[in-house]
């Protein structure tokens, strides 16, 4: 969940410092388009995106994608809104935890996000040849 209100009061400026893009663009700093190769000196040390980048973290990766997500109020009239963000990899404990403690140290961004569910799933292996079936590398 992100807090929107708090979000929105904040100075354009320091909203682009905690993630380390422009926000018109969705640009790194320093670059023109949002998918240009982070200069990663060039964000504040706490930055999001300087914070979560491989270059950052021996290399870690995480395949993730986020997805917004508005749900009306929260009773009390802020709104209910924030990123379904969903990360896949083969073991969470060798990528996504890592990067989750780093992130949860020092993210500027913190501030303003609250975490409220997770989830772990496990997705079998698909079938690769005729007569094996989905799912039964978990049997075998």
């Amino acid at each position: 969940r992100m807090h929107i209100e708090t979000w929105d009061r904040t100075p354009l400026k320091e909203q682009e410092d905690i993630f380390g893009r422009n926000k018109g663009e969705g640009a790194p700093f320093g670059k023109a388009r949002e998918r240009d190769v982070p200069d990663l000196k060039a964000m504040p040390e706490d930055s999001h995106v300087r914070l979560a980048h491989p270059d950052s973290n021996d290399g870690l990766m995480i395949l993730r994608r986020g997805f917004s997500f508005t749900d009306g109020t929260d009773g009390l009239g802020r709104l209910e809104a924030g990123l379904f963000f969903l990360a896949y990899q083969r073991d969470t404990r060798k990528a996504f935890v890592p990067l989750q403690q780093r992130l949860a140290g020092s993210d500027a961004l913190n501030e303003y996000i609250q975490h409220v569910g997770s989830a772990h799933f496990a997705c079998p292996a698909g079938v690769r040849k005729p007569g094996e079936w989905w799912g039964q590398a978990l049997f075998g």
